[in-house]
Protein backbone atom coordinates (compact mmCIF):
# COMPACT_ATOMS: atom_id res chain seq x y z
CA UNK A 1 0.00 0.00 0.00
CA UNK A 2 2.52 2.70 0.55
CA UNK A 3 4.26 2.31 -2.79
CA UNK A 4 0.51 3.30 -4.13
CA UNK A 5 0.25 6.13 -1.92
CA UNK A 6 3.41 7.33 -2.51
CA UNK A 7 3.23 7.07 -6.21
CA UNK A 8 7.27 6.04 -5.94
CA UNK A 9 8.70 2.59 -4.39
CA UNK A 10 9.61 2.82 -1.05
CA UNK A 11 13.68 3.19 -0.89
CA UNK A 12 16.13 1.30 1.00
CA UNK A 13 18.95 3.90 1.36
CA UNK A 14 21.49 2.21 4.23
CA UNK A 15 24.09 -0.25 2.19
CA UNK A 16 26.41 -2.70 4.01
CA UNK A 17 29.03 -0.19 4.48
CA UNK A 18 26.87 2.48 6.08
CA UNK A 19 25.95 -0.52 8.62
CA UNK A 20 30.01 -1.06 9.05
CA UNK A 21 30.42 2.47 9.78
CA UNK A 22 28.06 3.28 12.37
CA UNK A 23 29.12 -0.76 13.70
CA UNK A 24 30.41 -0.84 17.41
CA UNK A 25 29.47 2.99 18.09
CA UNK A 26 27.89 3.20 21.66
CA UNK A 27 24.39 5.35 20.31
CA UNK A 28 21.84 7.60 22.47
CA UNK A 29 18.59 8.20 20.79
CA UNK A 30 16.47 11.05 22.47
CA UNK A 31 12.37 10.41 21.63
CA UNK A 32 13.07 7.18 21.00
CA UNK A 33 9.69 6.29 21.92
CA UNK A 34 8.01 8.05 18.73
CA UNK A 35 7.96 7.24 15.27
CA UNK A 36 10.99 8.32 13.97
CA UNK A 37 13.03 8.02 17.04
CA UNK A 38 11.66 4.30 17.10
CA UNK A 39 12.19 3.62 13.94
CA UNK A 40 15.64 4.81 14.19
CA UNK A 41 16.61 2.54 17.19
CA UNK A 42 15.61 -0.33 15.14
CA UNK A 43 18.17 0.65 11.97
CA UNK A 44 20.25 1.05 14.20
CA UNK A 45 20.16 -1.83 16.61
CA UNK A 46 20.64 -4.01 13.29
CA UNK A 47 23.50 -2.52 12.55
CA UNK A 48 25.39 -3.95 15.60
CA UNK A 49 26.64 -1.00 17.86
CA UNK A 50 28.28 -1.27 20.93
CA UNK A 51 25.21 0.05 23.08
CA UNK A 52 22.04 1.46 22.31
CA UNK A 53 20.18 3.85 24.66
CA UNK A 54 16.88 4.75 24.71
CA UNK A 55 15.77 8.11 26.12
CA UNK A 56 11.38 9.15 26.50
CA UNK A 57 9.13 11.07 28.55
CA UNK A 58 6.69 8.47 27.91
CA UNK A 59 7.29 5.78 29.58
CA UNK A 60 4.83 3.23 27.98
CA UNK A 61 6.17 4.10 24.42
CA UNK A 62 9.88 3.43 25.78
CA UNK A 63 8.86 0.19 27.73
CA UNK A 64 7.59 -1.26 23.98
CA UNK A 65 10.57 0.02 22.11
CA UNK A 66 13.15 -1.20 24.61
CA UNK A 67 11.31 -4.83 24.84
CA UNK A 68 11.29 -4.85 21.00
CA UNK A 69 14.71 -4.56 20.51
CA UNK A 70 15.65 -6.82 23.52
CA UNK A 71 13.57 -9.45 22.37
CA UNK A 72 15.38 -9.31 18.71
CA UNK A 73 18.36 -8.53 19.59
CA UNK A 74 19.40 -10.33 22.86
CA UNK A 75 22.79 -9.97 22.31
CA UNK A 76 22.50 -6.66 22.47
CA UNK A 77 23.24 -3.50 25.54
CA UNK A 78 20.12 -1.89 25.66
CA UNK A 79 19.60 0.62 28.18
CA UNK A 80 16.04 2.62 28.37
CA UNK A 81 16.09 6.10 30.45
CA UNK A 82 13.12 7.50 31.27
CA UNK A 83 13.48 11.03 31.14
CA UNK A 84 12.82 14.97 30.00
CA UNK A 85 15.92 16.19 27.40
CA UNK A 86 14.55 19.88 28.41
CA UNK A 87 16.09 18.77 31.94
CA UNK A 88 20.06 18.93 32.04
CA UNK A 89 20.14 16.71 34.75
CA UNK A 90 18.28 13.60 32.70
CA UNK A 91 20.61 14.28 29.51
CA UNK A 92 23.84 13.60 31.75
CA UNK A 93 22.04 10.54 33.00
CA UNK A 94 21.61 9.34 29.60
CA UNK A 95 25.00 10.04 28.10
CA UNK A 96 26.62 8.40 31.64
CA UNK A 97 24.83 5.56 30.50
CA UNK A 98 25.76 5.98 26.71
CA UNK A 99 29.40 7.85 26.92
CA UNK A 100 28.03 7.93 23.15
CA UNK A 101 30.01 8.47 20.49
CA UNK A 102 26.63 9.58 18.59
CA UNK A 103 23.57 11.62 19.84
CA UNK A 104 20.71 11.37 17.65
CA UNK A 105 17.77 13.77 19.34
CA UNK A 106 14.61 12.91 18.01
CA UNK A 107 12.60 14.36 20.97
CA UNK A 108 10.05 16.86 19.23
CA UNK A 109 6.50 18.27 19.70
CA UNK A 110 5.69 18.28 15.69
CA UNK A 111 1.90 18.54 15.32
CA UNK A 112 1.21 22.34 14.01
CA UNK A 113 -2.11 22.70 15.45
CA UNK A 114 -1.51 21.43 18.74
CA UNK A 115 1.71 23.97 19.75
CA UNK A 116 -0.37 26.76 17.57
CA UNK A 117 -1.91 26.51 21.07
CA UNK A 118 0.84 25.15 23.49
CA UNK A 119 3.67 27.49 23.33
CA UNK A 120 5.23 27.20 26.37
CA UNK A 121 5.57 23.46 25.46
CA UNK A 122 7.11 23.48 22.15
CA UNK A 123 9.47 26.03 23.45
CA UNK A 124 10.35 23.76 26.51
CA UNK A 125 10.91 20.45 24.61
CA UNK A 126 11.69 22.02 21.01
CA UNK A 127 14.12 24.51 21.66
CA UNK A 128 15.35 24.28 24.95
CA UNK A 129 14.93 20.11 25.19
CA UNK A 130 17.50 21.02 21.90
CA UNK A 131 20.04 23.31 23.83
CA UNK A 132 20.36 20.46 26.85
CA UNK A 133 20.90 18.24 24.22
CA UNK A 134 23.44 19.57 22.10
CA UNK A 135 25.09 20.77 25.10
CA UNK A 136 25.80 17.27 26.45
CA UNK A 137 26.86 15.93 23.14
CA UNK A 138 29.50 18.37 23.25
CA UNK A 139 30.53 17.79 26.22
CA UNK A 140 31.39 14.19 26.26
CA UNK A 141 32.72 14.41 22.45
CA UNK A 142 30.17 13.10 20.55
CA UNK A 143 28.69 13.91 17.20
CA UNK A 144 25.02 15.23 17.20
CA UNK A 145 22.40 14.64 14.74
CA UNK A 146 19.52 16.96 15.29
CA UNK A 147 16.62 15.26 13.40
CA UNK A 148 14.63 18.71 12.37
CA UNK A 149 11.15 19.09 9.95
CA UNK A 150 10.81 20.96 6.14
CA UNK A 151 8.20 23.13 9.02
CA UNK A 152 11.18 24.89 9.80
CA UNK A 153 11.99 26.50 5.69
CA UNK A 154 9.92 30.40 6.28
CA UNK A 155 8.16 28.97 9.24
CA UNK A 156 4.23 30.17 9.38
CA UNK A 157 3.67 27.96 12.43
CA UNK A 158 5.23 28.00 16.25
CA UNK A 159 6.02 24.37 15.85
CA UNK A 160 8.13 25.08 12.40
CA UNK A 161 9.68 28.64 14.11
CA UNK A 162 10.75 26.30 16.98
CA UNK A 163 12.04 23.61 14.93
CA UNK A 164 14.06 26.34 13.15
CA UNK A 165 15.49 28.05 16.36
CA UNK A 166 16.61 24.34 17.10
CA UNK A 167 18.60 24.10 14.17
CA UNK A 168 20.39 27.77 14.97
CA UNK A 169 21.03 26.56 18.33
CA UNK A 170 22.62 23.04 17.04
CA UNK A 171 24.86 25.19 14.48
CA UNK A 172 26.02 28.02 16.42
CA UNK A 173 27.45 25.31 19.14
CA UNK A 174 29.87 23.83 16.01
CA UNK A 175 33.23 23.73 16.47
CA UNK A 176 36.24 22.12 15.20
CA UNK A 177 36.49 19.52 17.64
CA UNK A 178 32.28 18.91 17.30
CA UNK A 179 30.21 18.36 14.60
CA UNK A 180 26.38 18.77 14.75
CA UNK A 181 23.84 18.64 11.81
CA UNK A 182 20.39 18.72 11.59
CA UNK A 183 18.44 16.47 9.24
CA UNK A 184 15.28 18.20 7.34
CA UNK A 185 12.32 15.59 6.09
CA UNK A 186 8.23 16.21 5.80
CA UNK A 187 5.34 13.97 6.92
CA UNK A 188 5.79 10.68 8.09
CA UNK A 189 3.35 8.72 5.88
CA UNK A 190 3.02 6.14 8.83
CA UNK A 191 3.91 8.05 12.08
CA UNK A 192 1.45 8.05 15.37
CA UNK A 193 -0.86 11.00 14.45
CA UNK A 194 -0.79 11.27 10.87
CA UNK A 195 -3.27 11.55 8.34
CA UNK A 196 -2.73 8.06 7.50
CA UNK A 197 -4.02 7.20 11.24
CA UNK A 198 -6.95 9.37 10.71
CA UNK A 199 -7.80 8.16 7.46
CA UNK A 200 -7.97 4.79 8.18
CA UNK A 201 -9.85 5.45 11.66
CA UNK A 202 -12.47 7.47 8.97
CA UNK A 203 -13.02 4.17 6.61
CA UNK A 204 -13.15 2.18 9.24
CA UNK A 205 -15.97 3.62 10.83
CA UNK A 206 -17.59 4.44 7.56
CA UNK A 207 -17.33 8.66 8.08
CA UNK A 208 -15.72 11.45 5.21
CA UNK A 209 -11.92 12.04 5.51
CA UNK A 210 -11.46 15.44 6.79
CA UNK A 211 -8.79 17.21 4.62
CA UNK A 212 -7.73 20.48 5.05
CA UNK A 213 -7.78 20.96 1.11
CA UNK A 214 -7.54 19.31 -1.69
CA UNK A 215 -4.84 20.80 -3.51
CA UNK A 216 -2.77 21.30 -0.70
CA UNK A 217 0.40 19.65 -1.30
CA UNK A 218 2.70 18.24 1.46
CA UNK A 219 6.44 15.49 1.06
CA UNK A 220 5.71 12.47 2.38
CA UNK A 221 7.93 9.67 3.28
CA UNK A 222 7.88 6.28 5.48
CA UNK A 223 9.55 6.59 8.76
CA UNK A 224 11.71 3.76 7.51
CA UNK A 225 12.94 5.85 4.59
CA UNK A 226 13.26 8.88 6.91
CA UNK A 227 15.60 7.13 9.51
CA UNK A 228 17.97 4.89 6.95
CA UNK A 229 18.40 8.69 5.50
CA UNK A 230 19.21 10.21 8.80
CA UNK A 231 21.28 7.48 9.56
CA UNK A 232 23.38 8.10 5.86
CA UNK A 233 23.22 11.61 6.75
CA UNK A 234 25.06 11.00 9.51
CA UNK A 235 27.90 8.87 7.85
CA UNK A 236 28.33 11.25 5.28
CA UNK A 237 28.36 14.58 7.15
CA UNK A 238 31.67 16.55 7.40
CA UNK A 239 31.05 19.80 8.46
CA UNK A 240 28.10 21.46 10.93
CA UNK A 241 25.20 22.17 7.90
CA UNK A 242 21.59 21.43 7.62
CA UNK A 243 20.69 18.12 5.13
CA UNK A 244 17.46 17.73 3.25
CA UNK A 245 16.15 14.74 2.16
CA UNK A 246 14.70 14.38 -1.07
CA UNK A 247 11.43 12.59 -0.52
CA UNK A 248 10.49 12.93 -4.77
CA UNK A 249 7.49 15.32 -5.53
CA UNK A 250 4.83 16.46 -3.25
CA UNK A 251 1.70 14.88 -3.10
CA UNK A 252 -1.79 16.82 -3.42
CA UNK A 253 -3.54 16.32 0.44
CA UNK A 254 -6.78 14.99 -1.94
CA UNK A 255 -4.85 12.58 -4.13
CA UNK A 256 -3.51 10.96 -1.50
CA UNK A 257 -7.16 10.78 0.33
CA UNK A 258 -8.43 9.01 -2.55
CA UNK A 259 -5.03 6.61 -3.01
CA UNK A 260 -6.06 5.61 0.43
CA UNK A 261 -9.86 5.17 -0.12
CA UNK A 262 -9.39 2.82 -3.03
CA UNK A 263 -7.00 0.54 -0.96
CA UNK A 264 -8.23 0.60 2.07
CA UNK A 265 -12.35 0.46 1.20
CA UNK A 266 -13.65 -3.49 1.77
CA UNK A 267 -15.06 -4.82 -0.99
CA UNK A 268 -18.97 -4.50 -1.03
CA UNK A 269 -18.23 -1.05 1.50
CA UNK A 270 -19.70 2.22 -0.59
CA UNK A 271 -16.20 4.83 -0.50
CA UNK A 272 -16.09 7.49 1.81
CA UNK A 273 -15.80 10.89 0.74
CA UNK A 274 -13.94 14.17 1.80
CA UNK A 275 -14.72 16.45 4.10
CA UNK A 276 -12.90 19.81 3.48
CA UNK A 277 -12.13 21.69 6.75
CA UNK A 278 -9.84 24.46 5.59
CA UNK A 279 -6.11 25.21 6.02
CA UNK A 280 -6.01 25.93 10.09
CA UNK A 281 -3.69 27.92 12.02
CA UNK A 282 -0.40 27.68 11.18
CA UNK A 283 -0.44 25.73 7.56
CA UNK A 284 0.69 25.96 4.62
CA UNK A 285 -0.84 25.04 0.92
CA UNK A 286 2.62 23.78 0.05
CA UNK A 287 5.72 23.07 1.97
CA UNK A 288 9.06 23.32 1.20
CA UNK A 289 12.39 22.11 2.04
CA UNK A 290 14.79 25.11 1.77
CA UNK A 291 14.27 28.89 2.16
CA UNK A 292 16.30 31.35 3.84
CA UNK A 293 18.00 32.54 0.47
CA UNK A 294 20.00 29.20 0.38
CA UNK A 295 19.90 26.97 -2.62
CA UNK A 296 20.17 22.72 -2.14
CA UNK A 297 23.84 21.17 -3.19
CA UNK A 298 24.28 17.49 -4.11
CA UNK A 299 26.27 15.23 -1.69
CA UNK A 300 27.70 12.03 -1.79
CA UNK A 301 24.71 10.87 -2.07
CA UNK A 302 21.39 11.19 -4.77
CA UNK A 303 18.76 11.11 -2.06
CA UNK A 304 20.33 13.88 0.37
CA UNK A 305 21.08 17.58 -0.26
CA UNK A 306 22.76 20.04 1.73
CA UNK A 307 22.93 23.93 1.65
CA UNK A 308 26.01 25.76 3.96
CA UNK A 309 23.94 27.85 6.31
CA UNK A 310 24.54 31.37 6.96
CA UNK A 311 27.00 32.95 9.64
CA UNK A 312 25.32 32.37 13.14
CA UNK A 313 25.30 34.51 15.31
CA UNK A 314 25.60 32.84 19.00
CA UNK A 315 25.28 35.81 20.88
CA UNK A 316 21.80 36.66 19.18
CA UNK A 317 20.98 33.38 19.77
CA UNK A 318 22.10 33.02 23.26
CA UNK A 319 20.27 36.14 24.14
CA UNK A 320 16.95 34.87 22.48
CA UNK A 321 17.38 30.95 24.32
CA UNK A 322 17.98 32.92 27.74
CA UNK A 323 14.91 35.05 26.86
CA UNK A 324 13.00 32.30 26.20
CA UNK A 325 14.10 29.95 29.15
CA UNK A 326 13.02 33.26 31.79
CA UNK A 327 9.61 33.24 29.73
CA UNK A 328 8.86 29.71 30.03
CA UNK A 329 9.58 29.96 33.88
CA UNK A 330 7.44 31.96 34.13
CA UNK A 331 4.90 30.96 32.49
CA UNK A 332 4.71 34.33 29.99
CA UNK A 333 3.98 32.79 26.28
CA UNK A 334 4.01 36.32 24.76
CA UNK A 335 7.13 37.41 25.80
CA UNK A 336 8.55 33.65 24.91
CA UNK A 337 6.95 34.24 21.36
CA UNK A 338 8.77 37.80 21.26
CA UNK A 339 12.05 36.11 21.84
CA UNK A 340 11.24 33.32 19.15
CA UNK A 341 10.29 36.01 16.95
CA UNK A 342 13.03 38.06 17.50
CA UNK A 343 16.01 35.21 16.12
CA UNK A 344 13.62 33.49 13.65
CA UNK A 345 12.95 36.52 12.09
CA UNK A 346 11.01 35.34 8.75
CA UNK A 347 8.55 33.77 11.48
CA UNK A 348 4.96 35.63 11.69
CA UNK A 349 2.91 34.30 14.14
CA UNK A 350 -0.82 33.30 13.06
CA UNK A 351 -3.50 35.43 15.21
CA UNK A 352 -4.48 32.23 16.85
CA UNK A 353 -0.73 31.83 18.44
CA UNK A 354 -0.39 35.47 19.40
CA UNK A 355 -3.98 34.75 20.99
CA UNK A 356 -2.94 32.24 22.84
CA UNK A 357 0.11 34.11 24.03
CA UNK A 358 -2.11 36.43 25.08
CA UNK A 359 -3.87 34.59 27.64
CA UNK A 360 -1.16 32.38 28.90
CA UNK A 361 -0.08 36.00 29.82
CA UNK A 362 -2.70 37.15 31.57
CA UNK A 363 -3.16 33.86 33.18
CA UNK A 364 0.35 33.68 34.19
CA UNK A 365 0.03 37.27 35.96
CA UNK A 366 -3.37 36.67 37.82
CA UNK A 367 -1.69 33.47 39.19
CA UNK A 368 1.61 34.99 40.30
CA UNK A 369 -0.81 37.97 42.20
CA UNK A 370 -2.79 35.01 43.79
CA UNK A 371 0.81 33.09 44.85
CA UNK A 372 1.40 36.57 46.66
CA UNK A 373 -1.68 37.13 48.22
CA UNK A 374 -1.58 33.78 49.88
CA UNK A 375 1.88 33.79 50.93
CA UNK A 376 0.95 37.02 52.69
CA UNK A 377 -2.26 35.35 54.08
CA UNK A 378 0.04 31.96 55.32
CA UNK A 379 3.19 34.11 56.29
CA UNK A 380 2.00 34.12 60.22
CA UNK A 381 0.91 30.22 60.20
CA UNK A 382 4.65 29.32 58.33
CA UNK A 383 6.28 31.09 61.17
CA UNK A 384 4.66 29.20 63.92
CA UNK A 385 5.49 25.68 62.20
CA UNK A 386 9.01 26.46 62.42
CA UNK A 387 9.56 27.35 65.19
CA UNK A 388 8.27 24.01 66.79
Amino acid sequence: MQTRLLGRPVRAVLTRVDRAALAGDRVLVTGAGGSVGAELARQLAACGPEKLVLLDHSEYALFQIDRELRERYPALEVEAVLGDVSRAMDLRVACAAAHPHVVYHAAAYEHVTMTERAILPALRLNVLGTVEAVRAAREVGARFVLISSDKAADPTSVMGATRRLAELVSLSLASPSFRPVAVRFGNILDGSGSLLEIMARCVEQGRDIPITHADATRYFMTASEAAALVLKADVIGRRADVFWLDMGDPIRVGELARRFIACATPAGQTPVGLDIIGLRPGEKMGEQLTAQGQSMQSTAHACIWSARQRPVEPFAIGDAVSAIRRAVAAGDAADALDALRAVVTEFSASRTATTAARATQTAAAASRINCTLRLRSTRPVARDLLSQ
